[in-house]
């Protein structure tokens, strides 16, 4: 029952007590004077270590020790960075399938500003929960990255909407002159179906200086293969502690929907003549199949990358780029064929939504197979729970594909003493999903009429009228232009005043839209959505960084935002900066930063459509409860007049209602204000450490009321906002059935119809608010003149993670260190050393323990009743410290070899009681190599 134990976490203070010790071995020769670079966050070039803001850089070396084949998989690596979606195990339900992104900070992947080269590129096709709009990683070519700096503070000041959790800049080539070609490949021990395989190359050839250009092309492609849950049952890879979790004890049941089918005869399931004997099940004699080996975990993505940089001279002194970035990708779930009632029930209802026509459709119930039909051996109405094996085989299937584009030009030169920067370009992202569902109408005459053939092979033009395809379509399309003009303004007594302004403006086209046959309601339950809109923005900006006293500047950054579609907004920045001595930096900073409402949010369009389930009507269903225990109480009422007081009672108390979620044009920006104080030093040279302290408020949050809400406010709602349905004679039948056991009774529903449908609007309401420390340190240097050595150690400490409840008007308890938002304490230490032509390492991965309570599960062990030998395993999760491996041989001239062990000691997961075993990352030792010929 007990997981294998953990690393002791001495391993992490013997790593890095490694880092410091330094006085052991010689140091390398002075490092020369720092250089004024452009760094992500200001538009003012200064040194990584000049900035107010903690910045965190990835060098290309960094990115090679890693073996990761994609730019997630490299962010990832980064304790402040994680994962929101990941192309290769979200959902199929997902809105934004086939796509990868990440956050900081916890504050969801809208709130973090991607830049590929200090700008932005197109937002995904395919807008996540058919709200956020975010960049999608996966169109970026990992192997032609430079370096990635990630700037732990809010940089609305700088580049506007989105910067308020931080910017992650991923810097690519701008020159490249050769022949390079890589090709990597990963397994997983004992599991072959995780795997992954890559091929790149660049291609350069020019010399600025000399020929007066440089133009290179780098390509890559990149195959991931999916698994199901049966690929890992097969290979005995599911733990035994995973059935015993709450709701998992049949995790590998197999399907009562199978091949030849069941009947459900008087509540009871019997098989079909047809049913081969071996599939019938001893213990409850239905006819039973395997589903596992459909149930797909993860996807088959394919995905391929492009990028082409020209960097010339014009008139010999400005600086040119000319760069066009092209991706594309595949991603594929494992899906089973369809079975009736899309593995539903006959008796269950539902409802959704007819966009189109701007009204309810249902409540629909799946036909039963009529009396008479060829495969309905009862003499009543019977419902069958059948595989329809004819659907497999590619007819059933989930698929997303994607592509993104940018082509830019980017100019830099010098005018007098001042220099200046533009670009200009335009920049594209089209995805789109397809897969299938089973059409109301379609479905329900094949089924009745009999044209569907059981056990056989039907006609694919009857199976597409059953089961047709349906697409949600996605497009992006931004044209830009931006400038800016840096210099120094006077000298002060304690060192010049720079400073920096410039403008930029862009046009931004966004659609999204569903099939017209998920629009217009035609498939059972499926709720469609519809945007399309433009907009105009621009922008002007300034910052300036003053010397106020000798070792102490101050730095000050404003930006106006604005839309043709709303007010405009200022973000301000302040940062302090005192260095008392050479080597000791004290920073701080305060931010203001925002987000606008994307087009989704504000935007023309049909809006999104879905359902609330087990809503409880407040103003039907006290007598609803009034009238259901009249019948349930009385001594004589029958089975079948209980079952009905019971529907009718649930209809009022445990309900659907579909939800109507429309733009709002007057949404107000997200806004936030953040707050950090940090140090940094460097003892001696080629060693120092830094900490940094934040805090984020963010309020105004954009998003949806809850029905909840929504309904105890019923009164003060705009007129139509809830649309109820005239339900008189359902009401009559209802009471009269009370009236048969109590005559007297008064009860009744006042005349209040039944809830029809909720317009919802975006709203902004609700506000959140973090705080933590982030912490790195790095050590290198020589030992006895034969090696070389580094250790770099990076950490984030969560400290308190707050949403506010707008209801209560306080904020709830820190999520923190529970369920809710994981580990408190991430940390990633990564020794190196290299000997001559090897050149290996160790990246030592830690998180803390959590609880599995949670905001809405305070006490999540107790109220699941778990056993008292198993509460120690259910009230902690404790991650492994895993440690990943990585070996570089450079002996053979233009050949470089590199070999990778992830989970180098094969830890097992961590004992997750509340999420059960984590078929999408099993954390198996995985094997990975590499090679690479340069010329």
């Amino acid at each position: 029952m007990n997981a294998k134990p953990n690393l002791n976490k001495s391993v992490i203070a013997a790593a890095v007590a490694v880092a410091f010790a330094a006085p052991a071995f010689a140091q390398e020769a002075e490092a020369p004077k720092l250089q004024r670079v452009e760094i992500t966050g200001s538009s003012i070039k200064q040194s990584a270590r000049e900035n107010a803001g903690a910045l965190q850089t990835f060098t290309h070396a960094d990115v090679e020790r890693t073996g990761q084949t994609s730019v997630l998989g490299v962010l990832t690596q980064i304790s402040a960075v994680d994962t929101n979606i990941s192309s290769a195990s979200a959902s199929s339900g997902s809105f934004a399938t086939g796509s990868s992104g990440i956050e900081l900070r916890n504050l969801g992947k809208a709130a973090t500003l991607i830049l590929v080269n200090g700008r932005r590129i197109a937002q995904y096709g395919l807008a996540d929960g058919a709200q956020e709009n975010f960049t999608n990683l996966d169109a970026i070519a990992a192997d032609a990255i430079e370096r990635i700096e990630v700037l732990k503070d809010g940089a609305s000041a700088t580049y506007g909407s989105d910067a308020m959790a931080g910017v992650v800049n991923i810097i690519l080539r701008k020159d490249y002159t050769g022949i390079k070609l890589k090709a990597n490949y990963a397994q997983a021990q004992h599991f072959a179906d995780q795997r992954t395989r890559s091929v790149s190359g660049l291609f350069g050839f020019g010399d600025v200086e000399k020929d007066g250009y440089n133009t290179y092309l780098a390509v890559e492609g990149r195959k991931a293969d999916g698994w199901s849950t049966g690929d890992m049952r097969d290979k005995g890879l599911v733990p035994d502690w995973h059935r015993q979790t709450p709701g998992r004890s049949t995790w590998d049941a197999k399907s009562t929907y199978s091949p030849a089918g069941n009947y459900l005869v008087g509540g009871v399931l019997k098989p079909a003549a047809s049913c081969p004997v071996d599939a019938i099940d001893p213990k409850d004699g239905a006819c039973k199949w395997d589903a596992l080996p459909y149930a797909g975990q993860t996807t088959d993505n394919r995905r391929w990358a492009l990028l082409s940089n020209t960097h010339f001279k014009i008139a010999g002194d400005i600086d040119a780029n000319f760069e066009i970035t092209s991706a594309g990708a595949q991603t594929e779930y494992i899906v089973a064929p369809f079975s009736t009632q899309n593995g539903g029930t006959t008796s269950s209802r539902s409802v959704w939504y007819n966009a189109i026509d701007g009204k309810m459709v249902g409540p629909f119930s799946y036909p039963k197979l009529p009396v008479g039909h060829a495969y309905n051996p009862y003499a009543t109405p019977t419902e069958i729970r059948a595989r329809l094996l004819d659907t497999g085989d590619g007819f059933n299937f989930n698929r997303t594909d994607s592509n993104q584009n940018r082509v830019m030009l980017r100019l830099e030169g010098s005018l007098g003493d001042y220099d200046w920067k533009s670009a200009v370009g335009y920049m594209d992202s089209k995805a789109t999903k397809a897969t299938r569902a089973p059409s109301a109408v379609g479905y329900t005459d094949a089924i009745v009429n009999g044209t569907y053939k059981f056990g056989q092979q039907n006609d694919p033009a009857l199976l597409d009228s059953m089961f047709p395809v349906r697409t949600t379509a996605g497009k992006a399309k931004i044209t830009f232009i931006d400038g800016l003009l840096t210099g120094e303004v006077m000298q002060l007594p304690a060192g010049p005043m720079s400073f920096a302004v410039g403008a930029d403006v862009r046009k931004e086209h966004y659609e999204m839209a569903s099939s017209d046959n998920v629009l217009r309601g035609d498939l059972v339950g499926i709720f469609g959505l519809q945007v399309s809109d433009s907009r105009y923005q621009g922008a002007v900006f300034g910052e300036t960084l003053v010397p106020l006293l000798k070792g102490l500047e101050l730095s000050a950054a404003a930006r106006l935002d604005k839309t043709n579609k709303s007010e405009a907004h200022v973000s301000p920045k302040l940062g302090l900066k005192y260095t008392p001595f050479d080597g000791l930096i004290l920073r701080t900073t305060a931010t203001g930063g925002f987000r606008a409402p994307n087009i989704v949010e504000t935007g023309n369009g049909l809006g999104r459509s879905s359902v609330q389930n087990s809503v409880v009507d407040l103003r039907r269903c006290p007598a609803a409860t009034e009238l259901n225990n009249i019948v349930q109480n009385a001594p004589g009422a029958t089975p079948a007049d209980k079952q009905r007081a019971n529907a009718f009672r649930n209809s009022d108390c445990l309900g659907s209602l579909p939800n109507f979620t429309t733009s709002n044009p007057d949404l107000k920006p997200e806004t936030s204000k953040s707050f950090t104080a940090g140090i940094f030093f460097e003892p001696v040279k080629n060693t120092w450490f830094s900490v940094d302290y934040y805090h984020i408020e963010r309020k105004d949050e954009i998003g949806t009321r809850t029905v909840p809400e929504l309904l105890r406010n019923e009164a003060s709602l705009a007129p139509g906002q809830l649309v109820r349905v005239d339900n008189t004679a359902a009401d009559n039948e209802f009471i009269a059935l009370a009236k048969k056991y109590n005559p007297n009774t008064t009860a009744n529903f006042g005349g209040v119809g039944t809830m029809g449908l909720v317009y919802n609007p975006y709203v902004n309401s609700g506000k959140t608010r973090t705080s933590g420390f982030d912490f790195e340190a790095f050590n290198k240097g020589r030992i006895a003149g034969v090696a070389e050595y580094s250790v770099k150690i990076d950490g984030e400490y969560r400290w308190k993670y707050q949403q506010f409840d707008v209801v209560a008007n306080e904020y709830l308890p820190n999520q923190f260190g529970t369920w809710d938002r994981g580990s408190r304490l991430i940390v990633n230490v990564r020794p190196s050393l290299k000997v001559g032509a090897w050149d290996q390492g160790l990246t030592f991965k830690f998180k803390s323990a959590y609880s599995n309570n949670s905001e809405d599960s305070p006490n999540y062990c107790v109220e699941q009743k778990v056993t008292a030998e198993n509460m120690d395993a259910c009230s902690k999760v404790k991650p492994p410290v895993i440690v990943d491996y990585n070996l570089t041989y450079r002996g053979v001239k233009h050949l470089t070899l590199s070999a990778y062990v992830y989970n180098l000691f094969n830890k097992e997961q961590a004992v997750r009681w509340r999420d059960g075993f984590s078929f999408t990352s099993p954390a198996l030792r995985t094997f990975g190599a590499a090679a690479t010929y340069e010329f």
